[in-house]
């Protein structure tokens, strides 16, 4: 189930990466395609954008599976490899609607055009973002609940009704509890004296 949600999230995903990512601009001239200005900057800012996302992405899924999910370690699978899957569908889904490789684009083009070129990943280390912004959110909202969950457990168990005084020279635990006395001075540690 997570993974399926997962891959669904990647569609949106890659949706709004080739909506605000910037795309390298190349001019077609007799000798070939060059690109104008600086490509390496436009090709980290499409990385890093798709990086951000990816992790607001895995953040989102790992809070909502932290919430719905019982199954801790059925969670954490499915978040691990539908991150990556997700990752990769996005990934996919950008390039496809972004435009078409270089040289299809230049081989459209009449000498001097200008164009955009295609919208891809140059650094596949990205797609890791979304699953492991995931994990690690989602190891620590389990912690966080599990931790609550256990003091409330705690909590519960060591309410005044369940606390049983010992018996002390006839004092019943009902009358510990009623504020009763046993009848029996109590003298303290003073005996010197």
């Amino acid at each position: 189930m997570v993974v399926v949600g997962s891959l669904a999230a990647g569609l949106p995903l890659g949706l709004v990466w080739w909506l605000v990512a910037p795309l390298a601009r190349l001019t077609k001239r007799d000798d070939g395609v060059f690109a104008v200005g600086a490509r390496e900057e436009t090709a980290v800012a499409a990385d890093g954008l798709f990086a951000v996302l990816g992790v607001l992405v895995g953040v989102l899924a790992a809070v909502l599976v932290a919430a719905l999910v019982r199954r801790r370690l059925a969670g954490l699978g499915g978040l691990a490899v539908g991150g990556v899957l997700g990752s990769v569908l996005a990934w996919q889904v950008g390039a496809v609607l972004g435009p078409p490789s270089a040289e299809a684009s230049a081989a459209a083009a009449r000498v001097g055009a200008r164009f955009d070129g295609p919208l891809d990943l140059s650094a596949l280390g990205v797609l890791f973002a979304w699953p492991m912004a995931a994990t690690v959110v989602y190891f620590a909202a389990v912690a966080g609940l599990d931790a609550r969950h256990t003091v409330d457990q705690n909590h519960a168990r060591l309410e005044p009704a369940d606390v049983q005084p010992p018996a002390r020279d006839g004092l019943t635990s009902e009358r510990w509890r009623e504020g009763g006395s046993s009848g029996v001075e109590d003298r303290g540690f003073d005996h010197c004296g």
